[in-house]
């Protein structure tokens, strides 16, 4: 039970401000997941009728332990992405390591990790060929039982200015199992229950999408199938995806968007960009 501010506490009153042509602008706001277990994320009461708004906040994953593994990942490859002697003009180069590389292994194998890959990006990065490839990369600075080699798939793109332009460098991770089907399914084993016992005059489940690759649509298909699983599904009002993909770089003039769906049918959208909403 949170009781200090959330990041999700924002996207909901975002989302309050603009609902319904803004009719719940000013609707008094309650917290129940702070005081009390198995609380839903927010109940909104509108001043103009008393109507109540229930709302469950969750971040869909686009496989099983995706933001575990993003909070190593990041900060484990900083220091790649921020060796300017890797960038090659003209080109951009795009290096994907495989999801779950770093997990399970100790801190001085990841360490060994990401200095082999830094070290294979700076002897391959002038000869590596246009389109996408893969490639060994040896893990050195360890016992070599310990780590198998890492694949690595490369990227490579030449920028219409040619040299002249300056070169991009881009370190991100490689999806390589799917079990999306087993996360939705998760999520309305968990969420539903909170929402039905809550008593409110309409229901929303809010679903968070962090990921370019993870398509509204793809989740919405996930819901549909299980609709005669969970029947808790007929009393939610409206599915709502939130999607935050560069809302984290922009914390002072955030992008974020928020789009309404009934029973996978696309009803309404609100896009708040630098501060103001548009249409």
């Amino acid at each position: 039970m949170p009781t200090t501010t959330r990041r999700e506490d924002q996207i909901i009153r975002w989302f309050l401000s603009a609902y319904e042509a803004g009719s719940w602008a000013d609707s008094k706001i309650e917290w129940p997941d702070k005081i009390q277990d198995k609380g839903i994320d927010a109940l909104a009461t509108r001043k103009s009728d008393g109507m109540k708004l229930a709302i469950e906040h969750t971040i869909v994953q686009p496989f099983s332990g995706d933001l575990a593994d993003i909070a190593l990942f990041t900060p484990a490859f900083l220091e790649i992405l921020n060796d300017a002697s890797l960038v090659v003009p003209g080109r951009r180069l795009q290096i994907f390591v495989p999801v779950g590389t770093l997990n399970t292994i100790s801190r001085k194998m990841r360490e060994a990790v990401v200095t082999s890959i830094h070290n294979w990006i700076k002897s391959n990065r002038l000869t590596l060929c246009e389109g996408e490839s893969k490639h060994n990369c040896e893990i050195t600075g360890i016992q070599k039982e310990l780590l198998l080699d890492v694949t690595l798939t490369v990227k490579v793109l030449t920028l219409s200015g040619g040299i002249e332009e300056p070169g991009i460098l881009q370190v991100g991770r490689q999806q390589v199992r799917n079990d999306l089907g087993e996360i939705v399914e998760n999520i309305l084993g968990s969420k539903l229950p909170k929402l039905i016992a809550t008593e409110a005059s309409r229901r929303i489940l809010m679903l968070e999408r962090q990921h370019m690759n993870l398509f509204p649509q793809q989740i919405l298909n996930e819901i549909e199938t299980r609709r005669k699983e969970f029947p808790d599904l007929e009393q939610i009002d409206k599915i709502c995806i939130v999607e935050t993909i560069v809302y984290e770089n922009e914390s002072q003039t955030p992008t974020i968007n928020f789009c309404l769906y009934e029973r996978g049918r696309e009803v309404d959208s609100y896009y708040f960009h630098r501060g103001k909403w548009s249409n």
